[in-house]
This record gives C-alpha cells, structure tokens and sequence, in this order.
C-alpha cells in the first residue's frame, strides 16, 4: 500500500482541501457520494503517521469537502 507520511494524524483534522496539493496526491473513484450535492468523491490515497496509524480519505472537489476516517486494520 502506497501512503503519504505525516507526523501525528491529529494534524488530518486541520487538514482543509485547500491545503492538499491535489496534482500530487493519487485519487480514484469512490463509490461514497457527496452527502450536500450528491455528487461523486474520490477516494484519496491512504495517510500514514509515524506511529503506523493509516487512514483514508474521500473528496468531493465540486463542494471543496475532505473527510478522512481510520483505516480498519489489517490481519
């Protein structure tokens, strides 16, 4: 799994979509739709802090929307 590293993943929550260099970070389709225009997101590449913890994130660039959730972990 490729992943973008951070310090601390309590940085995400500060994290707006204008802080996202998105020519730089890997997207593919979301079967998530946006939940104000109902229009497609994306699912962003997984983050990855230095204690290990992935999570993953999903964009809807037409409402300028980022949310990302914990990565379930792996067995």
């Amino acid at each position: 799994m490729r992943s973008v590293d951070i310090d601390d993943s309590s940085s995400l929550m500060y994290m707006t979509y204008f802080m996202m260099d998105w020519k730089k970070v890997s997207q593919s389709p979301s079967p998530v739709r946006c939940m104000s225009c109902g229009g497609p997101m994306m699912s962003v590449e997984p983050v990855r802090d230095k204690k290990g913890v992935v999570f993953e994130g999903v964009v809807c660039h037409n409402c300028k929307a980022l949310l990302w959730s914990r990565a379930k972990p792996s067995r």
